[in-house]
């Protein structure tokens, strides 16, 4: 694979080092970023994650050490090489001790630092690669669809789903943007906990009106409704012993949240239509893209159910913010579709490259995946070029609001007021529609432009009688 320079971060007051350094560096074939103070230097390794840092111990507003300390609290991978002066013993045991990978004494000598700078990239590559390739796959289970992450955020949640492994009870909310892969995540919990050999299941609450949701849940009896025309096991049921992944959990009717709420507290529950207790064991986890503490303000969520699925909680970033793993997900999906459409892509343009990093990905991993997908299948290598991707932002403010708001939004209230409940099904109707029609009836697209996953919009034309076209 085509791999981008290893970015190295500069870290001095003084700027003739600072341009020595840079120079000498570029010219060995490293990107370098400078920074002549310490929050300067922590806001560039926010801004964009470095594969190495070099820090002068001394700065005008930090220590090197408390500069030392916030990098490797924030980015534990990232190796940081001290620059020191001979004086400064102490500081440099110190700075070991915080896990610096190695120090190198002013005045700087020019061999000595690039053995070191060069030691530090190849074992922390190494390393990288060990864990993402293999300690990640040996945690899951080996699953393809485990796709490996270099983001801090991301392996504080893995080491959650490793630490939670070995209890099988505990309830989980995964909460984050659509398409970020909290369904890949609670197959993991799945499949790394004692359940592991039981059922894993799954429900979108969001795709199914209420009556329905709660008979694929709870099930029923024969005659609990016109179409029950015979009795029916539910998903509760049917996980028995295994796991069930509750998806968009935010949707679910108020008197399905009682009935779940009795479940999660004594793991007992009716068939609809039934009058018999039926006891089963079964580890929950609750996925969202709402924030569903908000909706308990609001009113929208039970408070008691929200405490009992909140036992321990993931907030999954999204894509965009996690930006050193957008190259390396789109040369996993390559290497991916590449076998699997027998094709011949060896690299990824540097132009496209840029591409990714650049676009905002408001699908997250699952739009990057389905475009890897088409192009992988549509274009013939061997360099995937930025023109096949067709990577140009949306603009959403095309979605104007509809004029039935205008007067309220515009003028003041009218003396009598106004049924918010009917002007809001108004509202989310035309602009239902008038997404289905911006996207030429692509359901997808549509749901996209309202950040809706597929199901969630697929219920909201069925609801307001919207004829689907595809």
């Amino acid at each position: 694979m085509h791999s981008m320079k290893p970015v190295v971060l500069v870290i001095d007051d003084e700027e003739a080092i600072r341009l020595f350094l840079e120079a000498t560096l570029e010219d060995r074939g490293y990107e370098v970023v400078t920074a002549g103070t310490g929050q300067l230097a922590l806001a560039s390794a926010v801004e964009r994650v470095p594969d190495l840092v070099l820090l002068d111990l001394m700065l005008p507003d930090m220590t090197g050490l408390q500069v030392l300390e916030g990098l490797k609290e924030r980015y534990p991978h990232v190796p940081v090489v001290m620059i020191t002066a001979y004086s400064q013993t102490d500081s440099t045991v110190q700075a070991m001790k915080l896990d610096a990978f190695d120090y190198v004494n002013k005045p700087i000598q020019l061999d000595r630092l690039l053995a070191v700078v060069a030691k530090a990239l190849e074992e922390t590559a190494d390393a990288r690669a060990r864990f993402t390739h293999e300690t990640q796959a040996d945690l899951f289970g080996g699953a393809e669809d485990v796709v490996p992450s270099q983001s801090p955020a991301m392996l504080k949640i893995y080491d959650v789903v490793r630490k939670i492994a070995g209890g099988s009870a505990t309830t989980v909310l995964i909460e984050g943007e659509s398409g970020v892969g909290k369904d890949v995540l609670a197959n993991l919990i799945h499949r790394t906990s004692p359940r592991q050999s039981s059922p894993f299941l799954e429900i979108n609450c969001a795709a199914l009106p209420e009556l329905l949701l709660e008979s694929e849940l709870f099930g029923h009896e024969k005659g609990a409704f016109t179409d029950a025309v015979t009795q029916k096991m539910g998903l509760l049921e049917l996980a028995n012993s295994g796991t069930l992944f509750l998806d968009e959990i935010g949707e679910m009717a108020m008197p399905v949240q009682v009935k779940l709420l009795r479940v999660l507290e004594r793991m007992t529950f009716r068939r609809v239509g039934g009058i018999a207790d039926i006891t089963v064991d079964v580890r929950i986890v609750a996925a969202t893209n709402r924030n569903l503490a908000a909706q308990v303000r609001s009113g929208l969520f039970r408070e008691d159910l929200y405490y009992r699925l909140n036992v321990v909680q993931m907030h999954v970033p999204p894509l965009r913010s996690r930006h050193d793993d957008i190259l390396p997900l789109a040369e996993h999906f390559l290497r991916s579709y590449n076998k699997k459409f027998g094709k011949g892509f060896k690299e990824i343009s540097p132009e496209a490259r840029e591409a990714f990093l650049e676009y905002g990905w408001p699908g997250n991993i699952r739009e990057l995946r389905n475009l890897m997908e088409r192009t992988v299948l549509l274009e013939e290598g061997p360099i995937l070029e930025k023109d096949y991707l067709n990577l140009t932002a949306e603009d959403h403010s095309s979605l104007e609001l509809p004029a039935i708001l205008e007067d309220v939004l515009v003028n003041p209230l009218p003396r009598e007021g106004v049924a918010l409940e009917d002007l809001v099904h108004e509202f989310e109707g035309a602009l239902v529609r008038k997404a289905f029609e911006a996207a030429d009836g692509n359901q997808t697209k549509a749901a996209r432009l309202l950040g809706l996953n597929r199901d969630k919009f697929r219920y909201r034309l069925k609801q307001y009688g919207i004829k689907e076209h595809d």
